[in-house]
């Protein structure tokens, strides 16, 4: 579309096709492998993905647009011994539950109530028969936040807490090993709002919404970071009304069921990056 339309704008173009973004590794991987010695230097990066919301509409943050991750592994040891001796053991499932329990009031606790912060541990692997006390445990914690303060708040409290259980257990100091990190995903406010005003003029004031930030994970803000540039990132609707107001569970990305219609979804997409793109070089 762009290159059967040259007459209607002037400039460079770099289209960017980002590997791995699920694991937070495809951005920084591409920027180490010298992404912006080989491609030129934008002056703005636009970013763009499908989600559970009303095919046809397009939802834009204004600042922070999507959340930090953290995901760690924690491996707890202790002593094992047999279920008919437990003085002998020191147990690290007692020695996890605690940890975790813990963990849960940072949120509720320790954190500001106005600002955003998930906790989740949803894995958690110990021993192997019912009457032997296994010797370690192993637990996963993610990590959600908006704010760079809050994000260094939650990972010191964390490990003071882990730490600090498997002291009081008398136990030897746990294993915390980062299985992967998303960077900071920011929109700048004033491009966000120019192309608010663009794509509104496209696809009419009422399928253009500004929204509240999301709390899953993008790792696209890490390619405008590290050269210092603006960046906007924005979702477009893949789903029918009926899906919308069938009153089930509405499928969402990484759900099996996640089946974005066709169209108007692809369509949209590509008139709302053709929008993007034309709001800086077009004519």
């Amino acid at each position: 579309m762009l290159a059967g339309a040259r007459e209607a704008w002037a400039g460079t173009i770099v289209f960017l096709f980002q590997p791995g973004e699920e694991t937070a590794a495809g951005a920084k991987a591409m920027v180490e492998d010298g992404l912006w010695d080989r491609a030129p230097k934008p002056e703005i990066i636009f970013g763009q993905h499908v989600g559970p919301m009303l095919a046809g509409t397009v939802h834009v943050t204004s600042g922070d647009a999507m959340a930090m991750a953290d995901s760690l592994k924690v491996t707890v040891y202790g002593q094992g011994s047999h279920g008919s001796q437990p003085q002998d053991s020191i147990d690290p499932i007692i020695q996890g539950v605690n940890m975790i329990n813990r963990i849960q009031a940072i949120v509720s606790r320790e954190v500001h109530p106005l600002k955003p912060a998930v906790v989740t541990v949803a894995t958690f692997h110990a021993g192997l028969k019912e009457n032997i006390i296994a010797d370690r445990a192993e637990f996963t914690i993610n990590v959600r936040t908006l704010d760079p303060e809050v994000r260094e708040q939650v990972n010191a409290a964390l490990r003071r807490i882990i730490y600090a259980e498997a002291a009081a257990s008398g136990a030897p100091k746990p294993l915390i090993e980062e299985l992967y990190t998303f960077p900071r995903n920011y929109n700048d406010p004033d491009a966000t709002a120019e192309l608010v005003a663009e794509l509104q003029k496209v696809l009419g004031e009422n399928n253009v919404t500004p929204s509240s930030p999301m709390m899953g994970s993008e790792d696209f803000g890490l390619l405008a970071e590290v050269i210092g540039v603006s960046s906007v990132f924005w979702m477009f609707g893949g789903h029918t009304a009926e899906t919308l107001e069938s009153g089930k569970p509405v499928p969402v990305n990484h759900s099996p069921f996640f089946a974005p219609v066709a169209e108007p979804t692809l369509s949209t997409g590509v008139q709302t990056a053709m929008t993007a793109i034309l709001s800086k070089v077009g004519l």
